[in-house]
């Protein structure tokens, strides 16, 4: 008797044996032509035309982003009554008017330097604003609802670095305004009286600035609070 080939049941044949053993059925492979080929990502395929799920980040940078454009929309941005998008309409002409900025407080400030300074940063503020929250919600980049729902490592960087940048921003912006206000001879006390009596509607701009805390990825208390309110 003619000895027969080892593994036989393999050998390639147009017709498959009757007598060769049924392939068995091993979790992440499927059989091919009596071969058994690993299935990729463990025989699971993710559904195609699927829509992204709502991370606790991704809602907490929405929400943050909800928040700002409601403060734009509806909040004073240039001490005169006018919005967000009515501060950036006034901008250019702002602009356009700095070089005179220090003639005029020349004659009436010891340090003219830093008041100009000082109303320059005011001047850009709904601008930078407005950037550094397109820029965090990942809005300038997304193309639809899913690229909205993202949450990648570099979306978090993205959002983590814009939140730093507005209180990087928002920091020289108090401080050159308090060395304005002290250098011109107020007692340093009044500081947050005047702060506000100045500026009555600062307060849309204290709103918009705690909101950016949401694009902040390491910001574990909103993103707990998102999670509350997601469904079990």
């Amino acid at each position: 008797m003619p000895e027969e080939p080892e593994n036989w049941w393999e050998t390639a044949t147009e017709e498959r044996d009757p007598d060769a053993p049924a392939p068995i059925a091993i979790r992440g492979h499927q059989a091919v032509g009596g071969q058994l080929l690993q299935k990729p990502d463990d025989g699971v395929e993710p559904p195609e035309g699927g829509s992204t799920e709502w991370s606790s980040y991704s809602k907490q940078k929405a929400a943050a982003t909800g928040v700002f454009l409601f403060t734009f929309l509806v909040g004073d941005w240039w001490w005169d009554g006018s919005n967000g998008f009515g501060a950036l309409f006034q901008l250019p002409t702002a602009i356009s008017d700095w070089p005179q900025y220090y003639p005029w407080a020349r004659d009436w400030h010891p340090i003219p330097g830093i008041l100009v300074l000082s109303w320059m940063l005011w001047d850009i503020t709904p601008a930078v604003f407005l950037f550094m929250f397109i820029f965090g919600s990942n809005i300038i980049y997304a193309a639809d609802l899913d690229d909205m729902k993202e949450d990648s490592s570099e979306t978090r960087r993205i959002g983590k670095k814009a939140h730093r940048n507005l209180k990087y921003f928002v920091s020289a912006l108090i401080l050159m305004d308090f060395l304005a206000f002290s250098t011109e001879g107020f007692p340093i006390l009044e500081y947050p009286f005047m702060f506000f009596e100045i500026r009555p509607g600062i307060y849309w701009m204290l709103i918009a600035f705690g909101a950016s805390f949401g694009l902040n990825p390491d910001n574990e208390r909103a993103q707990a609070v998102m999670k509350g309110l997601t469904p079990k």
